[in-house]
């Protein structure tokens, strides 16, 4: 029985449970977050407005208002709530984001080595054929048909290259055991995700009578 205002229950018999509660979702996390981020904890589902709604009604159903009126109190909640997100919207998307908690190394070291091959190669034929030899004559003079009476030479030259590129990569990913035990890391992420609701509940504690 009340003493001194009204009980959340006897709020909702007046307004109706589904009123009351969205008195305190009268904020929306676009006034604090980017759409990107935003996408991360719907996809992820780790928070849900209206069950922290009925979460926070439940908890506090007993309560008498701490205002002396039921308009008073909206008001001070909706304040209250606008406030309350903006410190812990930010935790709700760090929450939310995927990762293994019994992984905290995960890196990747990429070698690349590049490997090239030249080669250079010379090549020459010279062919005669002389019917009345003159005597010794030099290569010039053949080439030139003389004293000769078929001649034939070829001169040539050739370059090759060839490049290619090595590449090796190693991975490491574990739990370096420096930081946390694996038991340790799975503790911390569950606790982050529980307590999130409990703490937001909690800050709406002076909206409430102290004494019930």
């Amino acid at each position: 029985m009340a003493k001194y205002t009204i009980e959340l229950r006897k709020v909702c018999d007046l307004y109706g449970r589904d009123t009351v509660e969205s008195w305190f979702k009268e904020w929306n996390l676009e006034d604090y977050l980017t759409q990107d981020e935003i996408d991360v904890i719907n996809e992820r589902g780790t928070f849900n407005k209206d069950r922290l709604a009925r979460m926070i009604v439940n908890n506090y159903y007993m309560r008498e208002i701490g205002l002396e009126t039921p308009a008073l109190f909206h008001l001070a909640v909706t304040n209250k709530m606008f406030k309350i997100m903006e410190k812990y919207s930010y935790e709700i998307y760090s929450a939310s984001i995927q990762f293994d908690p019994l992984v905290n190394v995960d890196f990747e070291e990429v070698y690349n080595r590049e490997i090239n091959d030249t080669g250079l190669s010379n090549s020459s034929g010279l062919s005669v054929n002389s019917n009345t030899p003159q005597g010794q004559i030099n290569k010039n003079q053949i080439l030139q048909g003389k004293y000769a009476s078929q001649t034939s030479a070829s001169e040539g030259e050739s370059n090759t290259s060839s490049q290619s590129l090595e590449t090796s990569s190693k991975r490491t990913k574990g739990n370096s055991g420096v930081s946390a035990t694996a038991q340790a890391l799975i503790k911390q992420y569950r606790d982050i995700i529980i307590t999130i609701n409990t703490n937001i509940i909690n800050d709406l504690n002076d909206l409430f009578m102290g004494l019930y």
